[in-house]
């Protein structure tokens, strides 16, 4: 397989990603200075799953357009190439504000306490800069065992047959991909509003790659990169004030995803061999990133995490954990308050 078109095309989507998610804190911080919290966090990794979050409310929103209204998968693609347009257009519009007015400044940041840039690079201790030595090798050997084994457990899968007959028949949901016969008696509800498969397919139809290279190589790495964007994320919020500690806790939970990789059951194997599935965006990258925003009391986040969750993930493998994690946290959270008051 020619990794470089795979690759480019992940790199590709996370630029996009961080753009929007970049845009979207330009947005909150502008929108007036009890919003302006909002902007402190984990910096580039808050981005990029904001900017997924974007992605994956466009593209449901072209999918339930199209499946609901009985249009074409090629229909389906240009209403998501207008409102992708939209959003890139309004974030491209608020960054020239910024830059031109009086937006996001550097003495801005300070005064309302965002981490300074220097505090994500590499500091002068010395063992912190073995551990993020360290946490990155472990990183980079995942990746090339990931792009190494790429394919290698899709035989049966659903997904790239579902995302193969899209742009077969141009239709979504038209045909059984299993069997390449149309659907006697429709399909589910449910089923109608999972977009996971048309955002593949609409990759597929820019890119000019098949739905092998995207859904099982180009996908897993973007979902490799926010898994560990997620983490980085709780790390930062359960350790704030210790850089070495966030780190160790990123090291363990690579050790723990290489140890889990050869167990069909854990979330290793499905990070390094089945990045593409929904249930591994809701494991890996959703839950995680709930779990950080709740301990920093980003709710109207959540929300978003909540709803992308309802559009990747079939109801039988367990749509609302997201929202369970989201309750625990924020009831854990009252309990506290009411300790306190107490």
């Amino acid at each position: 397989m020619n990794l470089f078109p795979v690759l480019l095309l992940a790199l590709v989507i996370l630029c996009l990603c961080a753009f929007l998610g970049n845009g979207a804190r330009i947005f909150f911080y502008l929108a007036g200075k009890r919003h302006r919290n909002r902007m402190q966090g984990s910096g580039w990794a808050d981005a990029l799953l904001t900017g997924e979050l974007i992605l994956t409310g466009l593209a449901g929103t072209a999918h339930v357009a199209a499946v609901f209204t009985g249009q074409s998968f090629s229909r389906c693609v240009a209403f998501f190439l207008g409102i992708m347009g939209a959003a890139l257009l309004l974030a491209a519009v608020l960054f020239l504000f910024c830059l031109i007015g009086n937006g996001v400044t550097r003495r801005e940041k300070k005064e309302d306490g965002e981490p300074s840039a220097s505090h994500g690079g590499i500091g002068s201790d010395p063992t912190e800069r073995f551990l993020t030595g360290l946490f990155w090798i472990l990183v980079v050997s995942q990746l090339f065992f990931l792009l190494w084994n790429a394919g290698v457990y899709a035989a049966g899968d659903m997904t790239v047959e579902a995302v193969g007959s899209f742009l077969e028949t141009d239709g979504i949901y038209r045909v059984d991909p299993m069997t390449g016969r149309a659907y006697a008696e429709g399909i589910p509800s449910r089923l109608k509003i999972l977009c996971l498969p048309t955002l593949y397919g609409i990759l597929c139809r820019l890119s000019g790659l098949s739905p092998e290279k995207v859904v099982t190589a180009a996908a897993p790495v973007w979902i490799f990169v926010s898994s560990y964007a997620a983490f980085f994320c709780v790390g930062r919020s359960l350790f704030p004030e210790s850089r070495k500690k966030s780190i160790s806790f990123l090291i363990a939970v690579v050790i723990i995803m290489w140890a889990g990789c050869g167990f069909h059951s854990m979330d290793g194997f499905s990070l390094l061999y089945c990045g593409y599935r929904g249930v591994t965006v809701r494991n890996l990258v959703l839950i995680p990133y709930v779990f950080s925003l709740g301990l920093r009391k980003r709710w109207k986040t959540v929300l978003l995490c909540i709803l992308a969750e309802a559009c990747i993930v079939w109801t039988l493998y367990g749509l609302g954990a997201g929202l369970l994690t989201a309750a625990g946290l924020f009831l854990a959270e009252r309990g506290r308050r009411d300790g306190r008051a107490s």
